[in-house]
């Protein structure tokens, strides 16, 4: 239905998206294949009219997931020391989740970092395979070693103190 009206034609155009949500997603993004330069300046257009609303939601969104932003740093942090592979956002969680929230060394709650079983520095990947969840001090403290050498270094701390 052609409306002469630009504003008539625009609400057409609303209601036409939110009856079909799914058509009007494909059609956006067969115009972004085919547009790229168009949708890149589109985009920076608009990031420049709402720039301080963007960095203000940007940071909200950062404050509420701290471990999205962890798990960033750990790949931008490999990709640096050429390390190989990358774990997702929600493999950080899931693992984190699998040691119920707990540093996997001494068993504290409590924020969690990203920890190397062996250290990138020492030819590890920074596959999730290669990660566990540890609390900032236990992961300070172990530094270089491999979680192997780190785990005796405890029991002999252990043992000590038993002693």
């Amino acid at each position: 239905m052609a409306h002469k009206d630009p504003e008539r034609r625009r609400e057409y155009g609303r209601e036409w998206m939110k009856r079909n949500p799914e058509k009007a997603r494909e059609a956006m993004r067969r115009r972004r294949v085919a547009h790229p330069d168009e949708h890149n300046e589109e985009s920076r257009l608009y990031y420049a009219r709402n720039r301080d609303a963007r960095l203000a939601q940007s940071a909200e969104y950062h404050r509420q997931h701290p471990e999205i932003g962890r798990a960033r740093w750990q790949n931008y942090r490999a990709r640096k020391l050429a390390a190989e592979g990358s774990f997702t956002p929600t493999e950080w969680l899931a693992l984190v989740e699998r040691y119920d929230g707990r540093c996997a060394y001494c068993g504290r709650r409590g924020p969690l970092e990203a920890d190397h079983r062996i250290p990138l520095g020492r030819g590890g990947t920074n596959r999730i395979e290669n990660i566990l969840p540890a609390c900032r001090s236990c992961n300070g403290r172990k530094h270089r070693m491999t979680e192997e050498e780190f785990r005796a270094r405890l029991a002999a701390e252990r043992r000590k103190l038993e002693s």
